[in-house]
């Protein structure tokens, strides 16, 4: 509860009485499972039959990073009771399935239990609650979340996704099944009455699981956030977290990484959709993890404060980053990334310019405060890679590894991605001069099309580079194809926009957008972008240039048509209003009679994708592209994120 309730009053007399009520009194009381819940969690143990299939998930998963909320060595501590558990429903003498529903009871009545904790309890004690005789759905749950997020990295080709007699590969057929077993553990466990920490990091990691199967424009994907960040709210992790009698380091940091990432995500999704966020810096503490790998955090106490001690000024220095690493490094942008989102969809627009200087002086700050390995500039590696393959991180004398090059764009493009989006909202709500939303544009495009450049060195991570595309890459192109549309009915001669390095980058975007696999949520964005984008190509490489006296001020007019679109037509708008389930979104078809003339398709199209709008009261909150799309690499299964 917070400060302003009546409970809040009474804990603080209870407190100064010295009087602990435990929680377990004032939890609701749970109903027993019901039949069909018992069917649900029998399927849920069948999946786990296979551990090895189980064990192959973990290995691949640990063997690129640390866990993504939740710690590596607890993970292994739940892996090896839940062998011990299943070779005894294996060994069992009755009907498989009731014996299934009969463990199934046996979890629901585990998972009741309140998981009890203090500050002198290790992290192995604390684990060993949510395993073997002790198992919970909230643990099977989360192993799911491994499962779903490896299963995103594989090609559709790998022998664990068997192949039906068509020859078609089930990828996809799996990630619904890995995602349909992970929203019965949760349901399960939120019937079970269970408010913990991992009931919190399950729905969370279901999120993500959603967004990798469905895209993260999908309704399911808000909402079921929205109960996410309830969850956290309602559990107080908004709340300065810090060390007491009840709460030990490891699970102090595993609270603190949690609403970190949560943060994380509301602005990735705020920003993205273009809607105002579900929690606000403003009432909530958004705490820096600790520059530790999972096992010194999980280290009894002396061994990791020695590993505290090691670090200078709370960074490590020597060896490799861990993903915990990474994500300090990018919670430094965390409360800028909410200022953006307040300058692009607020409906304040009074001293922008000096607000967006504010973000970009904050910006430089944030950035100082790295370490020098994540101050080089993508492009400057990229060509050091390139030049040579075991070029070292600046101050740690270790080579790349794939996964820290993707944090390091990740990074940037936020980083580019923020000032693309101040660009845009100066140019929206002030008519500012667009030169520099042009800058921005190119800036951000270069850079994601770096990272496609390289995209066989980030073979395990096809997904992330997807998203990229479909966040960084698609807006921006955009704007600059409708420039060169604009331009081209212009054609003045002594125009020095650089229309060739434009339509190279464009020609190159093209075969990127088209390789995204179907199996990947984001795909419809990615083949709208496509298709747009060609017609874009189509018209200008295949019509003559004729001068035309034109009017050529910067408001994006479709002159040869008579429709004017606006300062760059507001692409979420109409991504809000496609059925992803029906085929029209392939080849958008337009409504000619709300043009003034009849309009092609192919202009339609392109303003559609690129246009920037001057935000009425309808659109404000539907007229931006996202934030931090990598951000599903620190906010997705990932190793998408650190």
């Amino acid at each position: 509860m917070g400060e302003s309730t009546t409970t809040a009053v009474i804990a603080e007399l209870n407190s100064s009485l010295g009087i602990y009520v435990s929680e377990d009194l004032i939890a609701p009381k749970s109903a027993c499972i019901s039949d069909a819940g018992a069917r649900g969690g029998a399927e849920v143990l069948s999946f786990f039959q296979d551990t090895d299939l189980l064990k192959m998930f973990l290995e691949k998963w640990f063997a690129l990073v640390d866990g993504y909320i939740m710690f590596r060595p607890v993970y292994r501590i739940w892996y090896d009771g839940l062998v011990s558990f299943m070779s005894r429903v294996a060994n069992a003498k009755y009907d498989p399935l009731r014996m299934m529903e009969k463990h199934a009871l046996h979890i629901w009545r585990n998972s009741q239990q309140p998981l009890r904790c203090n500050a002198n309890m290790s992290a192995k004690e604390w684990a060993l609650q949510a395993t073997g005789d002790n198992l919970r759905w909230e643990t099977l749950g989360l192993l799911l979340s491994i499962v779903g997020g490896v299963a995103a990295l594989l090609p559709a080709w790998h022998p664990v996704f068997k192949t039906d007699p068509s020859g078609l590969h089930e990828k996809a057929r799996f990630a619904k099944r890995t995602l349909y077993l992970q929203n019965v553990c949760t349901d399960l466990s939120k019937k079970c009455g269970s408010r913990n920490d991992l009931v919190a990091c399950l729905l969370y990691e279901r999120v993500l699981m959603i967004a990798y199967v469905h895209g993260d424009t999908a309704s399911e994907v808000w909402t079921s956030f929205g109960e996410a960040c309830d969850t956290a709210v309602l559990m107080g992790l908004h709340l300065e977290t810090r060390l007491d009698a009840h709460t030990p380091f490891f699970l102090c940091e595993l609270r603190l990484r949690l609403f970190n990432v949560i943060y994380s995500m509301d602005k990735f999704l705020a920003t993205f959709l273009g809607r105002p966020p579900h929690i606000s810096y403003r009432y909530a503490v958004v705490q820096v993890p600790h520059d530790l790998s999972d096992e010194e955090v999980c280290m009894d106490t002396a061994d990791r404060q020695a590993a505290l001690n090691r670090t200078v000024g709370t960074w490590t220095t020597t060896g490799r980053p861990h993903r915990s690493t990474w994500r300090k490094a990018l919670s430094l942008r965390h409360l800028l990334r909410e200022d953006v989102l307040e300058i692009v969809i607020g409906p304040h627009s009074t001293d922008l310019q000096a607000r967006c200087d504010y973000v970009r002086a904050q910006e430089k700050e944030a950035i100082a405060a790295m370490p020098a390995f994540a101050r080089i500039e993508p492009e400057e590696l990229v060509t050091n890679l390139k030049r040579d393959p075991n070029f070292v991180m600046v101050g740690r004398g270790i080579e790349w590894r794939p996964f820290d090059v993707l944090n390091l764009f990740a990074i940037h493009c936020g980083i580019r991605h923020a000032d693309f989006l101040m660009e845009r909202a100066m140019v929206n709500k002030q008519k500012a001069d667009p030169a520099g939303l042009f800058t921005a544009s190119r800036s951000l495009l270069t850079l994601v099309l770096k990272l496609v450049g390289i995209k066989d060195y980030l073979s395990e991570f096809v997904l992330e580079i997807a998203d990229a595309l479909a966040f960084y890459a698609v807006p921006p192109a955009g704007v600059l194809a409708m420039e060169l549309l604009r331009r081209d009915q212009i054609n003045d001669p002594y125009d020095d926009f650089p229309r060739s390095e434009i339509l190279q980058q464009l020609a190159v975007l093209t075969p990127a957008l088209e390789a995204v696999n179907p199996d990947e949520g984001n795909h419809a964005l990615c083949t709208m972008g496509l298709n747009a984008i060609r017609k874009v190509l189509d018209r200008l490489l295949s019509k003559p240039r004729t001068p035309a006296a034109v009017d050529t001020t910067h408001a994006f007019m479709d002159n040869a048509f008579g429709a004017n679109f606006g300062n760059d037509a507001d692409f979420l708008q109409w991504l809000g209003n496609i059925d992803f389930e029906a085929d029209t979104w392939l080849d958008p078809v337009v409504d000619v009679a709300r043009c003034d003339t009849a309009v092609d398709v192919t202009m339609h199209t392109a303003s559609v994708l690129a246009s920037l709008t001057d935000a009425d009261d309808r659109r404000k909150h539907t007229a931006l592209t996202n934030d931090t799309g990598l951000d599903l690499w620190n906010n997705r299964s990932l190793p998408n994120a650190p």
